[in-house]
């Protein structure tokens, strides 16, 4: 059952529209060569308007599960009423939190302090494709441990980055480099008034953040140079 194309307004919503179809093909890809497997139970941490969900419907088996989440309400509608009727193992979930980029009311919950809505040891394989990007540090360190408690042994994180180093000539993506610095040199931004749109780390952080979350990154990590963005892989 094929599923309908959001219109151009929510498939900018995630992105930029002219690449919607491009960005999920290859994020296809290099969740596969992570170690995606038709038969896993999945997780979509900002599902978005079903960008990436829309091909995981045709590669995954109709008895494998995925459940994904967003904090934008009307992408998550729209997931629930094109895509779950179609395959009924998709299931979508709403989570209002704050984010000044994406939902700025501040009588929303703390990132800082979400539990994702599922139990321990729940799937095989959790991704998050440009999450991190809009994540403050103490968010972010939040989302790697509720990664590491929903996954089962051995199941892959996948989290994608903007990632910049100490030393000038080892690789930075190419927008971390253009964003402002903070002071504590963890992570830059690229609007300091709205950090949440856009955001950098040291790849220093990064890694210890995973280890405090007892999450083992798979080397290397994988640069996205300018097209794409920085990939970290691990394992629970």
């Amino acid at each position: 059952m094929k599923i309908p194309m959001p219109d151009q307004r929510l498939r900018g919503a995630v992105g930029r529209a002219s690449v919607f179809e491009d960005v999920a093909l290859v994020g296809m890809g290099r969740m596969n060569v992570a170690g995606l497997r038709p038969d896993h139970d999945v997780l979509d941490i900002g599902c978005g308007v079903g960008r990436t969900a829309r091909y995981l419907s045709d590669y995954l088996n109709r008895d494998a599960r995925y459940e994904g989440f967003d904090v934008v309400e009307e992408t998550v509608r729209w997931c629930e009423t094109e895509i779950t009727p179609r395959f009924p193992n998709f299931h979508f979930t709403y989570t209002p939190l704050f984010n000044l980029h994406y939902s700025s009311d501040p009588m929303l919950p703390s990132a800082a302090e979400f539990e994702f809505p599922y139990p321990d040891e729940s799937f095989d394989f959790a991704f998050a494709h440009s999450v991190f990007t809009h994540l403050m540090p103490d968010v972010a360190e939040r989302y790697l441990r509720e990664i590491e408690r929903v996954l089962r042994p051995g199941g892959i994180s996948y989290t994608t980055w903007f990632l910049f180093n100490e030393d000038p000539s080892a690789y930075s993506h190419s927008q971390a480099a253009q964003m402002v610095h903070d002071p504590s040199t963890v992570f830059a931004v690229r609007d300091p008034e709205v950090p949440e749109a856009g955001i950098g780390y040291r790849e220093r952080f990064v890694r210890e953040a995973h280890s405090s979350s007892g999450l083992s990154i798979i080397e290397p990590i994988h640069p996205g140079f300018k097209r794409m963005q920085d990939l970290v892989v691990a394992v629970r």
